[in-house]
C-alpha cells in the first residue's frame, strides 16, 4: 500500500520540525483561501489545515471566531470549502487536513462527508468536539474512506486516557501546547517536551504541537521537540490587518518567517 500524503510528508521531514499553517476557508474569500494554500506550498509548509466555518467554534479564540463569522456571512458552506480544496489539489500534492466540528459532519452525513472529503483530496480531519468514544459510525466512515482522523491530546489529559485517544488517531497526533482556545492567551501548559515524550511512548505517529504559537521565536523553541508546529490565529491576524489588500502576501511572508525559524 502506498503511504498517505501525510505519512509521506512527515517521512520526508524526518529529523526536522515542519510547519502546518491554518486558515479559515472563505476568509476573506474562497479565492483568497486558494491563493493562501498555494502560498503555503511555496513557503515550504509540511501540510496545511483548513477550517470549515462554523457558528459555534468552541475550540477557537476571537481571531478565528471572527474569521468564521465573516465566512458565514458570505454564505461559505462545507461544499464550498471542499470544492476549494479540490481546486488546490489539482495543482499540488501538499497534504490537507480539515478542522471541523461534529455538526457539519452529521448534517451532511458522516459517510457522505468522508467520501466527499476524500474525493476533494482531503487527507485528514480533526473533529474537535467529538470524543473518540462517541459516534463510532462517524469514525468508521472516515476509516472506510481512507481519511486520517487526527485526535487531540491536551495538557490536562489524564495519562491513562492517552492510549484511548491514540488508538483512534491516524496521520499525526495534535498535542495542545496549552489549555483554552486558539490564539494567544493564558492557559495551563505544563511541560511540552514531557507531554510529547509521553505521547511517543504510546505511538509511532508524528506529533504536532499547536495553540498559542504566534511567532518565529515560539516556533523555534519547539524545533527538535515536535515533528511539526501548527499555527492558526497568528495567520488570521495577518489577514485581518487588511482583508481587502495584501493578505496573501502577508500570510506567505509569515509562513516563510516560520519555516526559516524552524530550520534554525
Amino acid at each position: 500500500m502506498n503511504p498517505s500524503r501525510l505519512e509521506a510528508a512527515f517521512a520526508a521531514h524526518r529529523g526536522r520540525t515542519g510547519l502546518i499553517p491554518f486558515v479559515t476557508a472563505g476568509y476573506p474569500s474562497l479565492d483568497a483561501t486558494l491563493e493562501m494554500l498555494r502560498a503555503f506550498d511555496r513557503a515550504g509548509a509540511l501540510a496545511v489545515e483548513v477550517g470549515i466555518p462554523f457558528s459555534d467554534p468552541i475550540a477557537d479564540g476571537p481571531d478565528i471566531q471572527r474569521a468564521s463569522e465573516w465566512a458565514l456571512r458570505e454564505r461559505v458552506g462545507t461544499e464550498d470549502v471542499l470544492h476549494t480544496i479540490e481546486r488546490f489539489r489539482a495543482g499540488s500534492e501538499l497534504p490537507v487536513e480539515v478542522m471541523t466540528y461534529a455538526n457539519p459532519v452529521v448534517r451532511m452525513g458522516a459517510a457522505a462527508f468522508a467520501a466527499r472529503a476524500k474525493a476533494a483530496g482531503v487527507d485528514g480531519v480533526i473533529i474537535s468536539d467529538l470524543p473518540p468514544e462517541e459516534s463510532a459510525e462517524t469514525w468508521k466512515a472516515f476509516d472506510d474512506a481512507g481519511v486520517d482522523t487526527i485526535t487531540l491530546v491536551a495538557p490536562t489529559t489524564d495519562e491513562d486516557r492517552v492510549p484511548d485517544l491514540l488508538r483512534r488517531c491516524r496521520g499525526f497526533v495534535y498535542c495542545l501546547a496549552r489549555t483554552g482556545v486558539t490564539g494567544q492567551g493564558a492557559g495551563y501548559s505544563g511541560s511540552i517536551p514531557d507531554r510529547v515524550a509521553l505521547i511517543r511512548t504510546h505511538t509511532a505517529l508524528p506529533v504536532a504541537v499547536g495553540f498559542g504559537i504566534a511567532s518565529g521565536d515560539d516556533a523555534r523553541k519547539l524545533s527538535g521537540v515536535a515533528d511539526a508546529v501548527i499555527v492558526g490565529a497568528a495567520f488570521i491576524r495577518r489577514i485581518t490587518e487588511n482583508p481587502a489588500q495584501g493578505a496573501v502576501e502577508r500570510v506567505e511572508s509569515f509562513a516563510r518567517e516560520l519555516t526559516g525559524a524552524l530550520a534554525g
